[in-house]
């Protein structure tokens, strides 16, 4: 395969790469910031080659697999740009989750885990050559079968973006993250993006929003990435005032699951506009992003990236015309300074028919269902139809349901959206007890707590003596949505 290198020459390909360049370009800026320590480019590298010998003297080589969990902070960061370092492979592991799903992921890839030591190691002698198309990070999604498939990209996959962003002139201002940088999109956005820009990333260790409003005053953040939930407490809580977000111009919010009065109500109260986008973790992260330099059009989350392409194709795979809902297709772009820069995610890990189902005619098949205008901006109408997004995470109801179904207890169970004014969306499950089971909700709660991250657990259990069903025997899901939708239509007259 031909890999078409970065159309801004001088920017390394590689993370690994990334440390060193800024520390001889940028030796003395400030490069990374938490509430207890502060990491100049120079600092930054020294650091991270510490932390590296530190992984392998621990038994870790190039291409192993190295499971990290904890709060942000710029350990965090160091871990991952360590393991960038030598060639491991990350698997970021939510602080969210219990321990059968953290043992059930590191089974998977057959990672082992390493918590980032303050002990200080001498750099190695000789560090490896890293490919910048090899695997670098399997980042954790579920789906339809409710069995968590770890995505895998390469360290080139993770600088291509923020390369885009430096050529957009996107790339100044001191940049904020608080969602969990144990998400490789996370690590995009942070500070990926700030190595590649000679910004400062600021390891943001609190995620109510309040808290966070106080951060980005401490620390004069510009630039965050922020879920629907936080930027509607932005503009909701009179606490927070735009005073206290003085400092930011650029805010990016997922627009599938930001309702539309909020581009409204956002620059009403704090004077600069929300920027709308969509992305995925097979991208990695952004796919298309709105111009707040230009007229929004209504549930636009804007057009693709200068890298990317998107198709919105028909069940037989080919491209529909605009204004017709299919399935969103992500490819590289073919024309302008990108023209097949952009390379797909790797695979799935050890999942072939997955991938193949997935990376098709050169094409990420998304499983999410839109369409684009006129404008060749992206209209989402479905995220992977049963998918949940509850404040800006990802619920796959085929997870929940595989752990309920798993109790002896349960006959059959369903697990499904409802819209949530905050949320976006939040989970309900119908479940249907075995006869003879008095099963309460506590019940169900008390399973869910055992085995998911409290953000899977549903808010509410609905009992029923059947699940609708169509003639294959097939959950009729939809039936439940609309029984959901109905009563809130209903409360809301």
């Amino acid at each position: 395969m031909t890999h078409v290198t970065n159309p801004i020459p001088d920017t390394p390909q590689t993370v690994a790469a990334l440390v060193e360049w800024r520390a001889t370009t940028h030796p003395d800026i400030e490069a990374l910031v938490d509430s207890l320590q502060t990491l100049t480019f120079a600092e930054l590298a020294a650091q991270t080659a510490s932390v590296a010998a530190g992984l392998r003297a621990n038994g870790f080589n190039y291409g192993d697999r190295v499971a990290v969990s904890g709060p942000n902070s710029v350990d965090l960061i160091v871990g991952f740009l360590a393991a960038m370092r030598l060639g491991l492979v990350w698997v970021g592991i939510s602080r969210a989750y219990t321990d059968r799903e953290r043992n059930e992921l590191m089974a998977d890839c057959d990672a082992r885990p390493f918590a980032v030591a303050a002990t200080p190691f001498e750099a190695l002698d000789a560090w490896p050559e890293i490919d910048p198309f090899a695997p670098a990070v399997i980042a954790y999604t579920s789906g339809t079968t409710g069995v968590p498939k770890g995505v895998v990209h390469s360290q080139r996959n993770l600088v291509l973006p923020a390369v885009v962003a430096r050529h957009r002139g996107d790339g100044g201002g001191r940049n904020g993250v608080y969602l969990p940088l144990t998400s490789v999109n996370m690590q995009c956005l942070g500070p990926i993006y700030s190595l590649v820009n000679a910004t400062t990333c600021i390891a943001i260790g609190v995620t109510k929003s309040c808290d966070v409003a106080v951060a980005i005053e401490k620390f004069g953040v510009e630039r965050i990435a922020v879920s629907a939930a936080t930027a509607i407490d932005f503009v909701t809580d009179d606490s927070i005032t735009a005073l206290q977000l003085a400092s930011l111009t650029d805010v990016i919010v997922g627009g599938s699951t930001t309702p539309e009065w909020l581009f409204d109500a956002y620059p009403y109260k704090f004077g600069h506009k929300l920027v709308a986008g969509y992305g995925l973790t097979e991208g990695p992260t952004s796919v298309t992003r709105t111009d707040p330099s230009r007229t929004r059009h209504p549930g636009s989350t804007g057009p693709a990236l200068p890298h990317l392409a998107i198709d919105v194709c028909d069940e037989d795979g080919a491209p529909v015309t605009p204004g017709t809902v299919g399935e969103i297709c992500v490819r590289p772009s073919i024309d302008g300074p990108f023209a097949d820069v952009y390379t797909p995610m790797l695979s799935y890990w050890n999942r072939s028919q997955a991938s193949a189902e997935t990376l098709r005619d050169g094409r990420i098949h998304t499983g999410d269902i839109g369409w684009l205008d006129d404008h060749n901006e992206l209209h989402i109408d479905d995220r992977r139809v049963d998918l949940i997004v509850r404040g800006g995470t990802n619920v796959y109801p085929a997870e929940v349901e595989r752990i309920l179904d798993a109790d002896p207890r349960i006959l059959a169970s369903a697990v499904v959206g409802r819209a949530d004014v905050r949320l976006g969306q939040v989970p309900v499950a119908f479940v249907s007890a075995q006869p003879g089971e008095a099963l309460t909700s506590d019940d169900v709660l008390e399973i869910c707590k055992e085995n998911l991250a409290k953000f899977k657990w549903p808010v509410e259990v609905r009992f029923v003596d059947q699940l609708p069903r169509n003639v294959m025997g097939k959950i009729l899901r939809t039936e439940l949505r609309k029984q959901l939708d109905q009563e809130t239509h209903d409360g809301s007259q």
